[in-house]
């Protein structure tokens, strides 16, 4: 009888020992910036937007919509893709933000002034 518990309980060891191996270590922050059309229009802020999601690494991207449902539908993207900030210059936040952010509670929201986006990121 021990004879044959001995090696069940050696592969369980190893398969909880492998599992807990190939769990990843806490992910980096994924971050989006979100910068309305009409913000954008401003070369100064797009330059800043794209420093500043320069700065933020290999996770972060930047979005221009033109409308407040490109806003819904880039911010919903993001979201459902588990990104964890969304940095949004511009925003309809009644349409594009509000709806997001109470679907996906894991993911934050923050709404920043044009120029401000390196600063909002800095907090974050």
């Amino acid at each position: 009888m021990t004879l044959r518990v001995l090696p069940i309980a050696g592969l369980l060891a190893l398969a909880i020992f492998a599992c807990v191996q190939a769990a990843p270590a806490a992910p980096d922050q994924r971050v989006v910036v979100v910068v309305d059309a009409a913000a954008g229009r401003d070369p100064a802020v797009l330059q800043e937007a794209r420093a500043a999601v320069a700065r933020a690494g290999s996770e972060a991207q930047l979005r221009v919509p033109r409308t407040a449902t490109e806003q819904l539908s880039v911010t919903h993207y993001f979201a459902a893709k588990h990104y964890t900030l969304v940095i949004g210059v511009g925003l309809d936040q009644r349409h594009a933000v509000a709806p997001v952010a109470a679907k996906f509670p894991r993911t934050r929201f923050i709404a920043a002034e044009p120029g401000h986006v390196a600063a909002a990121l800095a907090r974050a």
